[in-house]
């Protein structure tokens, strides 16, 4: 170190310069001592940060992930719930079977003879009487009356029925206009299956 004013050498214990007799300002390690402490005040304080940071975070992904739990049981509780209502489960945990419902009677013996063509299979299974009936039927749809008692009183107990026309005046004026293609297709087919079973028809008002 040098006498800062005449440049002079002079010891680091000197208090004046042994040439001038200048006061000799040592220099002080305050400084690197200040710079010294910030630098590891700051590497403290990121260290206290960064572990308290971390176990923050974990923190908080152990909350998700327990929020997510919950969402996860919760959606599971929801899923049996419904798994349970669609087998039909009451609360208490018992199965109510669904009402069986039957199908209401139309009042007729082949509903949909004015509707389709209808095949042997169809009136295989029909006795001499019905297949007799079955094709009236089709007839009393439009309002045809019978001259057979027996026919006459079995339309008449059906609810479907009304009464308009004498047999003779419906089959000479109506027959061919109000009956549609499938109702005559299949009077058709009805009369040859019953006149193959007896060659006189049904007996009626026997």
């Amino acid at each position: 170190m040098r006498c800062q004013k005449c440049g002079t050498p002079v010891g680091k214990d000197d208090l004046f310069c042994p040439e001038c007799g200048s006061r000799v300002e040592q220099k002080s390690n305050t400084k690197v001592i200040v710079i010294a402490a910030v630098i590891m005040a700051a590497i403290v304080a990121g260290i206290i940060f960064w572990v308290m940071w971390g176990s923050g975070s974990k923190d908080g992904d152990s909350g998700r992930n327990e929020t997510k739990s919950a969402d996860t049981k919760e959606k599971g509780s929801g899923d049996e719930a419904k798994k349970k209502k669609s087998k039909g489960e009451t609360e208490a945990g018992t199965v109510k079977e669904p009402a069986e419902t039957k199908p209401e009677s139309t009042g007729y013996i082949l509903p949909e003879s004015d509707a389709r063509y209808l095949s042997e299979a169809d009136i295989a299974s029909l006795s001499l009487k019905d297949l007799n009936y079955a094709k009236n039927e089709i007839y009393a749809r439009h309002g045809r009356k019978f001259k057979s008692n027996e026919l006459q009183q079995y339309f008449d107990s059906q609810s479907w029925y009304t009464g308009q026309y004498d047999p003779d005046d419906f089959d000479a004026n109506y027959s061919q206009s109000v009956l549609n293609d499938y109702e005559k297709k299949n009077a058709e087919l009805l009369r040859k299956k019953e006149f193959s079973i007896n060659s006189g028809g049904y007996p009626l008002d026997q």
